[in-house]
């Protein structure tokens, strides 16, 4: 038995260098987008901004008190903006794509509870979450791949 402990042993190792030596050496690439998927990309996210461009609409509405007009413009102009930016989301490498899809639920809960303290006449609470809503959005943008 104390014969075949180095011999299996020796074995071992041969069929472990063997292995390693015929294993292929090269690195896996990082996903990356083609050039029609930034063009998609670049395309829709030209909808998301249409959307979020009207935002300081939303601003001066709130600082209006216009509590009636913030709820219509909420359910209105920015109606499809979760659909839009969700969307957009799937379009992303899976890194940026569940980061951005979490991203865009918040905007929308935010534009909710908006909705909610226009509902309410609370402005404090109204424009605190369209800052919040702001912020997330620049987040979102920063994930959106530039052409």
């Amino acid at each position: 038995m104390s014969l075949f402990r180095p011999l299996i042993s020796l074995l071992l190792l041969l069929v472990s260098v063997l292995v390693v030596s015929c294993s292929d050496g090269s690195q896996a690439k990082a996903p990356t987008y083609s050039a029609a998927q930034l063009t998609q990309i670049q395309a829709t996210s030209k909808n998301v901004r249409t959307l979020t461009d009207r935002l300081p609409e939303l601003a001066t509405l709130i600082q209006e008190r216009d509590w009636n007009n913030v709820k219509s413009f909420i359910h209105g102009p920015l109606g499809e903006i979760r659909t839009r930016m969700s969307g957009l989301s799937r379009e992303l490498l899976p890194g940026s794509k569940e980061q951005a899809l979490k991203i865009s639920k918040e905007i929308f809960e935010h534009l909710n509870k908006i909705d909610a303290a226009a509902g309410d006449n609370d402005y404090k609470l109204a424009i605190r979450n369209y800052g919040e809503a702001l912020k997330d959005l620049a987040s979102f943008e920063k994930l959106i791949p530039q052409a």
